[in-house]
Order: structure tokens, then C-alpha cells, then sequence
């Protein structure tokens, strides 16, 4: 299910592409006419025939149908032997489509074209966030060296745990479907919660699903311009429409969101409609399961912890890190070997470390 918006830019584009064609067949056939005037009257000609066999065919003549059909192979192979002649290509008299398969209607048959299905997940791709837009979001730039690799008592370290997380993300993008399951991350801020969820997003509307991301205060936010009618936009509407239909739902930041009975209401219905129909949803948290229980009622408690797969992402916040990585780069590089350089840098650490204690 695609939305409104991508249907009708994609079809907006198709359009602009077969009037495009059309003006520069219109264009060459104007030249090549003047050039050679015999091209025009084949042209005319056969423009005749076609309207005679549709008359024909409307009448139930049908000996005198198989004698156009019969007359206009001729001339259609008088006119491409002519055109071999003067060197020109068979089809430069036509329209030149984007699409030969649906000359660019975006329907086959029936049916959606390939190159309308193109263009509807180049559409939901553009809805989500700009950081999986410029690749900066994906799999690949999820980097689990910011992770420690020292154990823990009595299980993983950090970098194994994230490691099983990543590949686990990575299978449920590649195989997603209807019957995917929900997803649920939590941890603290910057545990790469956020990254992941955009990197199945990015890959999943690849893939041709409809998705859409928003954190929770968002779509609240929407919801409320829409039941108080506080200047709602088309794109809300939009939104709410899709929300509880889409193939896939992200909802980042759960529970960083004013909670109030309407917001409670909202997500609620919004969850309880996805799971019931058996549609996906992913949503990151840094609440722990227990302040989950504790923030919301009983109703949508149930429906996160009882409806998802958890996942618990552990380690430092590595929005952080690779900004002490840079400073000692720099430094390295403006100072030298300079011999206050190691002081400095163990500075530079203790100052980062001490940040990252207080967040």
C-alpha cells in the first residue's frame, strides 16, 4: 500500500515523461517532413487506414477489417523500407518512451508496470529521514568498534551483543514480509537504537514496502493538529491514514513523549490496529521494561512487551565517541610528537569519559 502523495507523484512523473516523448516525436517528425515529404504522406495514409478500421470493426465488417489490417502492414513495411533508405531508424517517427513496456502509463495489462513500482519506492524512500537518504544510516556504517570488547560478568561483551543485534536486523530487513514480528530496542541514548531502526527502514522501503518513521512526540503531535483541528496539513492527514495500513511502522524516542490520556489513546489504537491485523512495528526506547509497564496503562503495556521481540543494546553513547576520536586525530596531527601531547590527550579522554557519566 502506497500512499496517496507517492501515487501521485509517480504518476505525475510517467505523465511528464509520455508528454515529453510525444512533444519530441512531434518535433523530429516536423524536420524529417520537411526533408522528405513522401514520410508525411505515409504518415497521412496511415492515420486513414486507422480511423477506417475502427469504423469497420464498430459496423461488424470484418472481411473489410482483415484488408486494412492487411493494407497497413504494407504500408508500414513500404514506409520502414523507405526510412532504411535515407538512413534513418525504424522508430524515429514515434514516440521515444522512457517505458516501451507501458509507453509510459504506468500500467501493463491491467496491471502496475515495473517502472510505476520504481518510481512508488523511489517515493516512500524519499518520506523517511535524510540520514538514510545519503547512506549515512545503513548497515554498512553501523560500526561496532565503538563498542567495548571487554566481557561483562557472567555474559557478552558489548560488541558481541551489538554484533548478534546487528545481524538479527539484517536478517529481518532482508527477509521482511507481513509476518515479520515487531521489533522493540531499548537502551540508553546513543546505543545506535535509532541507526538501526533507520537502516531496516531504509532497506525494507527498498525492497518495495511502504514505511513510515516518526518518533512517538511526533505523531502525537500530529494526531492532536488533526482532533483539535489545530491547522492540520495534508501530510498529517496523510499520516494518520497510513499509520495503522502501512507494511511497516517505526516509532523512535517511545516514552520520550508528553504522556497525557489523548497521547495514551493515540498510541494505543495505533499499536492495537497494527497487531491485530498482524502488521510490523519497530520501536526504540530508552526506558528499561519495568518504567514501560510503569509509563503506560495496562492496555498498551501489554501490547509492546507481549506484541514485540526485545532487543537491549549495551555499551557507551557512540554519538559521542567518534567526536573524542576526531579531537585526538587533530591534536595528533597539529602537535606532533609533541612531548605534552600524551597529557593531552589523556585530558581530552577523562573530559569525554566524565561527559559520557553525566548524560
Amino acid at each position: 500500500m502506497y500512499s496517496t502523495r507517492a501515487i501521485q507523484t509517480a504518476s505525475g512523473i510517467l505523465q511528464r515523461r509520455r508528454q515529453q516523448a510525444r512533444q519530441e516525436a512531434a518535433a523530429r517528425q516536423e524536420k524529417l517532413f520537411a526533408r522528405y515529404p513522401e514520410l508525411e504522406q505515409y504518415d497521412q495514409r496511415l492515420r486513414s487506414l486507422t480511423r477506417s478500421i475502427a469504423l469497420a470493426a464498430v459496423s461488424g465488417k470484418g472481411a473489410e477489417t482483415e484488408q486494412i489490417l492487411a493494407e497497413i502492414q504494407q504500408l508500414q513495411g513500404e514506409r520502414r523500407a523507405r526510412l532504411e533508405q535515407l538512413g534513418l531508424a525504424a522508430g524515429c517517427l514515434e514516440p521515444q518512451y522512457t517505458c516501451p513496456l507501458c509507453q509510459d502509463t504506468g500500467a501493463v495489462e491491467g496491471k502496475r508496470c515495473q517502472c510505476m513500482e520504481t518510481l512508488l519506492r523511489e517515493e516512500s524512500c524519499r518520506g523517511l529521514p535524510s540520514v538514510v537518504l545519503d547512506g549515512r544510516s545503513t548497515f554498512d556504517t553501523f560500526d561496532l568498534g565503538y563498542y567495548p570488547d571487554t566481557p561483562v560478568p557472567g555474559g557478552r561483551s558489548p560488541r558481541e551483543r551489538m554484533a548478534k543485534i546487528l545481524e538479527r536486523c539484517r536478517d529481518y530487513a532482508c527477509h521482511f514480509g507481513a509476518q515479520s514480528g515487531s521489533l522493540l530496542f531499548l537502551g540508553r541514548t546513543g546505543l545506535g537504537k535509532t541507526h538501526l531502526s533507520l537502516a531496516i527502514a531504509g532497506q525494507v522501503a527498498k525492497q518495495g514496502a511502504t514505511v513510515l518513521y516518526a518518533s512517538a512526540q511526533s505523531i502525537i503531535d500530529r494526531y492532536e493538529r488533526l482532533r483539535f483541528d489545530r491547522g492540520p496539513t495534508p501530510d498529517d492527514r496523510e499520516f494518520a491514514q497510513m499509520a495503522p495500513r502501512c507494511d511497516l511502522l517505526v516509532i523512535d524516542d517511545l516514552g520520550a513523549e508528553f504522556s497525557t490520556a489523548f497521547s495514551q489513546s493515540v498510541l494505543y489504537n495505533i499499536l492495537n490496529e497494527r497487531i491485530t491485523a498482524g502488521l510490523p512495528v519497530i520501536l526504540s526506547s530508552n526506558l528499561t521494561l519495568e518504567q514501560i509497564s510503569a509509563t503506560y496503562n495496562e492496555r498498551i503495556a501489554s501490547r509492546i512487551l507481549c506484541g514485540c521481540t526485545s532487543f537491549g543494546y549495551t555499551g557507551e553513547d557512540i554519538r559521542f565517541l567518534p567526536q573524542m576520536e576526531k579531537k585526538k586525530q587533530k591534536y595528533r596531527k597539529s602537535r606532533g610528537a609533541n612531548k605534552l601531547a600524551p597529557r593531552f590527550l589523556l585530558f581530552i579522554s577523562f573530559r569525554c569519559s566524565s561527559a559520557l557519566n553525566t548524560r
